[in-house]
């Protein structure tokens, strides 16, 4: 087969001079834990409210507790 030529030589590389340098991998950080919900005051209010309507139907009627 014949030889491929280029219109252009390949530029000269030179002695031989080593890897390239390497850098350092970067450096992570731990992201700071996100802070803790406090409940509010109306998620408590509601949580107060659900509790007593709960105790008010299981607890109040008197034919659930005195059935005879």
């Amino acid at each position: 087969m014949s030889e491929i030529k280029y219109g252009y030589p390949y530029p000269s590389q030179g002695p031989y001079q080593g890897p390239p340098p390497v850098a350092a991998p970067p450096q992570y950080y731990a992201a700071p834990p996100p802070p803790r919900r406090q409940p509010g005051f109306l998620e408590g209010c509601l949580a107060a409210l659900c509790c007593c309507c709960l105790l008010d139907e299981c607890c109040c009627d008197p034919t659930i507790i005195f059935a005879s």
